[in-house]
């Protein structure tokens, strides 16, 4: 079997204290054919400085991506993917870091499958303040075949953004990373899904460490609300279409936003699988009093 060259790409914003073990972690895969590509976007911390010096220290070169203003994590992602040269990327937070045999891993089941397959993904640890490890996936029955994956992704995020391996041709297919959204990740993998069968490797080959820099409570609504609008995209067979009504409903009973109210109303009216009484609640912004009437009276 042939060893394709793997572009990694890491990305740091504030991660001064983690930056090193994620290097690290990198020079330590048992699988070497790998090129490097760093970028940090505006830290206020000394991020870039501790990278410059793990690569003079371990005589590493690599290709930088240094921002003197924020420009946020997709647009950072879309620049970097241009200085790639590798048949697979893998994508990394300066903060998270691998296990050795991620790579070697990741490469032989994509090199043992045929060109239907586009990416791999593996399951991981999470990484808590406490230094206490939690396995991301409680089990593993979400995945019992790809063709049966490909239904279950549009249920709901599966797959550990820092554990993935993409084919670099079909990541360039799918278009760049969209900036206007936080889950750009997800939106990435239901793109790939539509025409691509993704692998699972059901061992846990990367650490996600959870930190209060990661994710604010404002920010986590917003996450909740893009998977939706996202499921309402993709999802076209119905048969989520459980799941889908009610996370809409959901979003309606604990809404306090017009423009989110907004948003959500005009994807959901385009839904084939939608209820007309939601629909309805959704477009005139009828009290949500009235909802419950449904189950009263209906």
């Amino acid at each position: 079997m042939e060893s394709p060259l793997v572009s990694f790409i890491v990305v740091s914003y504030n991660h001064s204290e983690f930056i090193t073990e994620c290097l690290d972690s990198i020079k330590n895969q048992t699988y070497k054919n790998w090129e490097l590509i760093i970028a940090d976007d505006a830290s206020t911390d000394n991020s870039m400085e501790v990278a410059k010096k793990w690569l003079k220290e371990n005589n590493i070169l690599a290709k930088t991506n240094f921002h003197s203003e924020n420009k946020g994590f997709a647009t950072t992602l879309n620049e970097c993917i241009t200085l790639t040269e590798g048949k697979y990327l893998s994508i990394i937070a300066a903060d998270d870091y691998f296990h050795p045999d991620f790579l070697s891993k990741c490469v032989h089941s994509l090199e043992s499958k045929n060109d239907n397959f586009g990416m791999v993904f593996s399951s991981s640890f999470i990484l808590t303040e406490e230094k206490k490890l939690i396995n991301y996936h409680q089990n593993f029955d979400f995945y019992e075949n790809e063709n049966h994956f490909r239904t279950i992704l549009k249920k709901m995020n599966y797959i550990p953004a820092l554990s993935t391996l993409v084919k670099r041709s079909v990541l360039l297919e799918t278009g760049p990373y969209d900036k206007n959204i936080l889950i750009e990740d997800y939106d990435r993998w239901l793109r790939i899904n539509e025409n691509y069968f993704i692998d699972f490797i059901p061992k846990n080959l990367a650490y996600h460490r959870k930190h209060e820099g990661n994710i604010s409570k404002i920010k986590e609504r917003i996450v909740f609300v893009e998977e939706i609008l996202l499921r309402l995209k993709y999802d076209t067979s119905l048969e989520n279409k459980s799941k889908i009504n009610n996370d809409i409903r959901k979003i309606y009973l604990t809404s306090t936003e017009k423009e989110e109210i907004k948003k959500v109303s005009k994807k959901y009216s385009q839904y084939k699988g939608r209820e007309p009484w939601l629909n309805c609640c959704l477009k005139y912004g009828l009290p949500i009093k009235l909802y419950h009437l449904k189950y009263k009276f209906f």
